[in-house]
């Protein structure tokens, strides 16, 4: 025989057998509506320090509801101190109420805590780089002003002002194997990338330090030649030394599906080896390929260039203030000449130092590393590598082999 069994109503909000009791975590019903105590019993406890979660679980109500009302009080804060036209919304006299008390509240300022000279230079950045986004110009401010401002502020200080901000969100990436030089020319990046000025097709190769990203040479030609590439390999070594290493991706001009082009018995005439990237990876010369889409980005489409004359003129431009006067993320917020003629740490001390406000300067206006500047003359000529146990000396091109290292 059956027996009878009676139905337990679960809670409202909860389910049932879940052992919350009414007033703990249970969830209202949609549209249910709080009285304005409850409301502002909840808004006290929150400005007095207690945790949101703690809050709804005291109360009985959702997080959500917290969040909302929290936010609704906020927005009405800082409409009245807008409207406000008897100092109570001024800098030093803004108090805000919040369950029925009035606690301090941050002083009010023009756009995020922002100055008008700090916004005064951001807005000059954008006008004289429309592509910078936010973080950009936030390295830039830092490397060369010593500002430490937050990304956000920046943002909603170009938003006032009618600018429009990209929003990156984060993106699902296959797992990549991230690898750096360990010194100024160990191994140089190189790429070719192909532009149109009116009917003329033009290749720029561009040459890129691995450890610095520093561009130490580019020619804009009109093949994608072996030979170019060469002539582009040649500019670099002269002006700033021989590298240990390139890597290329397969073009044609770099790699030959048989015997050997004219860039491969260049390299092996001049003692410097080459890697090659695997086939479909562009990835591996991640590098210089950023550096592409940087100059795309930021000059090639922005601006149409008459004649390849101009192209030249302009990229040349481009690339002398990429490698002295761009703050780079990926090295820190520096400049790739900080790094390639090896005053990284110095500069990065007093950018370090300047924001944080332990340095006494003079001017805090003056640009920071100017010195930077004055070393884009400097050519490498004698080096020491360990191979191994082996020492070898290069000097001008040359290697020498001096033996086993002393252990």
């Amino acid at each position: 025989m059956a027996r009878a069994t009676k139905k337990i109503r679960a809670p409202e909000g909860g389910s049932r057998g879940s052992g919350r009791r009414r007033g703990a975590w249970a969830v209202p019903r949609r549209g249910r509506r709080y009285s304005e105590e409850l409301k502002k019993e909840c808004l006290k406890l929150l400005s007095e320090g207690m945790m949101q979660s703690a809050v709804a679980q005291l109360k009985g109500i959702s997080t959500m509801s917290l969040y909302r009302w929290r936010k609704e009080t906020e927005e009405s804060e800082a409409g009245k101190a807008g409207r406000n036209k008897s100092g109570q919304g001024e800098v030093g006299g803004s108090r805000a109420e919040v369950g029925g008390e009035r606690r301090p509240r941050a002083p009010h300022d023009n756009i995020a805590g922002l100055s008008d000279k700090e916004i005064e230079e951001i807005l000059k950045l954008k006008k004289e780089h429309p592509s910078m986004g936010p973080a950009q110009i936030r390295a830039q401010l830092k490397r060369f002003r010593g500002w430490r401002i937050e990304r956000k502020a920046i943002a909603r200080a170009l938003k006032a002002h009618g600018y429009r901000t990209e929003h990156r969100g984060a993106r699902e990436e296959a797992e990549l194997m991230r690898f750096e030089a360990p010194r100024p020319n160990a191994l140089w990046q190189m790429d070719a990338l192909l532009l149109r000025v009116h009917e003329h097709k033009l290749y720029l190769h561009l040459v890129l330090d691995d450890f610095s990203r520093f561009i130490v040479a580019h020619r804009l030609g009109e093949q994608p030649t072996s030979e170019e590439a060469v002539a582009t390999l040649e500019a670099a070594i002269e002006k700033h030394g021989k590298p240990e290493r390139v890597l290329t991706d397969r073009g044609g001009q770099f790699v030959a599906v048989r015997g050997q082009t004219a860039f491969g018995r260049f390299l092996e005439k001049e003692l410097i080896e080459h890697s090659v990237s695997r086939p479909y990876h562009p990835q591996t010369i991640g590098k210089v390929e950023s550096v592409n889409r940087a100059l795309q980005k930021e000059l090639i489409n922005l601006q149409e260039f008459s004649s390849p004359d101009e192209a030249r003129a302009a990229i040349s431009a481009w690339v002398e203030r990429y490698n002295f006067h761009r703050a780079h993320m990926g090295i820190d917020g520096l400049v790739p000449a900080d790094r390639y003629f090896g005053l990284h740490r110095q500069v990065l001390a007093e950018v370090q130092a300047r924001s944080r406000g332990r340095q006494a300067v003079a001017n805090l206006d003056a640009p920071i590393g100017s010195p930077v500047e004055d070393m884009s003359q400097v050519m490498e000529v004698l080096r020491l590598v360990l191979l191994g146990d082996r020492v070898e000396l290069r000097f001008c091109g040359t290697r020498v082999d001096l033996g086993k290292a002393a252990s």
